[in-house]
């Protein structure tokens, strides 16, 4: 998606614009309506003016603008949905008993948060473990692996720069991870990057890769949106510089299978 630098309801309009079909896929009683992906940022562009004040709670769906925008998004649809913004939690939680507290100086994360329908609290989130050069000094970095599960599927989200940090994913992986996603503003003038590394984070760690990215009308972020199976095959890709969502059926079976005649993770 064009992501509008500094317009949550722009931003957000934009997503429901997007997702329409979507609904009409879920209230035709499709099984297992599936994961939503939004872009990194998707609410405030990368990087907002001043991240400061963008910054929100994302823990339950009245914590603010960007998690209700996303708990509304679930139930609509019936998906989960991954979206991502800026965290400052800490400054958030209730400042008022805090003596002295300064919202302006709360420590950031670059922050994906999911809600599952019908649930108010957020399901799962997972802080930015490398935060780019941009980021440094203002977002402090995540700690942990955060794994979440739909069904069969335990999901590992990672978040752009993520992406050039093998280890991030093989932790994930030992952690039983058979799915990642990758939530990005990442420029055109290293996409070939962006190109290989989604397929090598499948292909060495014979998981699946969802990622997606966002258009500017500039040219500097052209999407390249994809999702590519185990064995590092495309199998969904969005056109270069287009706004449009892209799907695909995952299959547990062939992952299985293929980790098992080909058991290159069975010593790490």
């Amino acid at each position: 998606m064009e992501v509008a630098p500094n317009d949550k309801a722009k931003n957000f309009a934009k997503v429901e614009a997007l997702t329409q079909g979507i609904r009409k896929e879920a209230q035709a009683g499709t099984a297992n309506a599936g994961l939503i992906v939004l872009p990194e940022m998707f609410a405030t562009g990368y990087l907002p003016l001043h991240p400061e004040s963008a910054a929100e709670d994302f823990t339950h769906e009245s914590a603010g603008e960007t998690a209700q925008f996303l708990y509304k998004l679930a139930n609509r649809t019936g998906c989960v949905v991954m979206g991502a913004g800026i965290s400052g939690m800490e400054a958030a939680s209730d400042v008022s008993t805090v003596p002295h507290c300064d919202v302006r100086t709360a420590p950031l994360t670059n922050h994906a948060s999911v809600y599952m329908p019908g649930n108010t609290a957020e399901y799962a989130g997972y802080d930015k473990r490398r935060p780019f050069f941009m980021e440094q000094g203002k977002f402090r970095a995540g700690a942990d692996v955060n794994l979440f599960r739909i069904d069969e599927w335990i999901v590992a989200p990672t978040i752009c720069f993520d992406l050039r940090f093998p280890e991030l994913y093989r932790d994930a992986v030992k952690a039983g991870a058979n799915l990642f996603t990758v939530q990005a503003a990442w420029p055109q003038e290293r996409i070939l990057h962006w190109n290989t590394l989604l397929k090598a984070r499948a292909i060495e760690n014979q998981a699946y890769v969802a990622a997606v990215n966002c258009v500017s009308p500039d040219g500097k972020y052209t999407g390249n949106s994809q999702i590519i199976n185990p064995l590092g095959e495309v199998i969904a890709q969005a056109e270069a510089g287009k706004e449009c969502v892209i799907s695909a059926s995952l299959d547990m079976d062939s992952l299985l299978k293929y980790r098992k005649v080909f058991p290159v993770l069975k010593d790490i």
